[in-house]
């Protein structure tokens, strides 16, 4: 299908808006009395289910559950539309209605985005159409300056073969670090950081600390990074039997020596077993840490990857 606009003539892929998409609409937005942060919320959730229908059937693994598990309540105060591309990063389905000459960017969302793709609704809310996309983090892109949809393939094609992704080490099992048999390159946090930044940055009521330097192999202007995991007692101690959960704190810290302060948009991530993202933090400016606390049961396997700009490395962990 074709469209036009001042001359300029750009391919569109049209979706149709199943009971599903509209379903899910309608969760999100549970709770919400006002009502155009009710319809907010609705439209945005729509053109997310869209953009994530468009890119899996192109054949990409995206994650839609961020959507689906946000709080109506923050989706009220932000207009937030993403969605996470696998091995590419987050793109921002921006909804279009009808008539309307423009794509809109909220100022919240005009950073940590591979991409902003205008999603346009029919009157009845029954098709969506991937209108095409821009990369520019301007308040108002005019909707005739979009690049188009088979361009925005290309883009992300080509974003996914220039992602550097390196695994920094065998699979770590954490059952083995209870029994006090450490995997090579781990070393104790007394090792890795001067007295000075134990005092500041480690509180003790964990019972067993591990860090790695991690080159993310990026031009991090001098900074390298720290993954260090904490272990909230998992032994107790007039027991030797190891439970069946266990507490654990994964943090990214700078390297000593390298500055105080994180690499601005560092992002930590966790993903379980089925390539399912669990939680992630993004660093900001002058952030000295980030973390993120799980619990995990025995034989799960999980990994972490620590991302910035074009660059990615994974660790993986057994309990």
């Amino acid at each position: 299908m074709k469209i036009m606009n001042t001359n300029h003539e750009r391919t569109s892929f049209t979706i149709p808006l199943s009971i599903e998409a509209h379903e899910r609409a309608n969760q999100s937005r549970q709770g919400i009395s006002n009502t155009e942060d009710a319809k907010k919320i609705y439209l945005n959730t729509l053109a997310v289910y869209a953009v994530n229908y468009y890119l899996n059937c192109m054949g990409f693994k995206t994650n839609l559950s961020n959507i689906d598990n946000s709080n109506p309540w923050m989706l009220s105060l932000i207009d937030l539309a993403d969605l996470d591309v696998n091995n590419i990063g987050t793109i921002e389905c921006r909804p279009v209605l009808p008539d309307v000459e423009y794509l809109e960017i909220p100022t919240e969302v005009r950073a940590d985005r591979v991409a902003y793709v205008a999603v346009q609704f029919n009157q009845s809310l029954r098709e969506a159409k991937i209108l095409g996309f821009t990369t520019q983090q301007l308040a108002r892109v005019h909707l005739s300056k979009l690049q188009s949809v088979d361009n925005l393939l290309d883009y992300l094609t080509a974003k996914e073969a220039k992602k550097e992704i390196k695994k920094v080490g065998a699979r770590v099992n954490i059952r083995e670090w209870m029994q006090e048999i450490f995997t090579e390159g781990w070393q104790s946090v007394e090792e890795v950081f001067s007295q000075r930044d134990l005092s500041l940055r480690f509180a003790r009521n964990f019972s067993i600390m591990r860090c790695k330097k991690i080159d993310i192999g990026f031009d991090l202007n001098g900074t390298s990074i720290a993954l260090v995991i904490k272990l909230v007692n998992p032994l107790e101690k007039d027991k030797l039997q190891i439970p069946e959960e266990i507490k654990i704190v994964i943090q990214a810290h700078p390297s000593p020596g390298t500055g105080n302060y994180l690499p601005p948009g560092l992002k930590l991530v966790v993903i379980d077993e089925k390539g399912v993202e669990v939680d992630s933090i993004i660093s900001r400016q002058n952030s000295n840490l980030v973390e993120i606390p799980l619990t995990a049961e025995l034989d799960e396997i999980f990994q972490v990857e620590m991302i910035l700009g074009e660059s990615k490395v994974v660790q993986e962990f057994a309990v």
